[in-house]
């Protein structure tokens, strides 16, 4: 079974730790993400939300949680019905 990406379209990148807002992935990571087997994506996915403080890793969570199961985030739904 494939990994789904983490990402929640809240793309935007910290200059200084190069860690995106939304999935605390480097852009490293990102790029990276489609040439990762199942278990490198799944340690990107553990390693990233380590790096998440308490409040960022339940938004994440609720977030991809949701993505997984109607294929979509919460903010691109909500983009699309706008």
């Amino acid at each position: 079974m494939s990994i789904i990406s983490p990402c929640i379209n809240v793309c935007v990148t910290d200059p200084e730790t190069d860690l995106c807002y939304g999935c605390s992935r480097t852009t490293k990571e990102i790029t990276e993400w489609s040439k990762y087997n199942d278990e490198e994506q799944s340690k990107v996915i553990e390693i990233s939300r380590k790096r998440m403080d308490e409040l960022q890793r339940k938004a994440f969570d609720k977030a991809y949680k949701e993505k997984i199961e109607i294929g979509t985030g919460l903010l691109k739904k909500q983009k699309l019905q706008d």
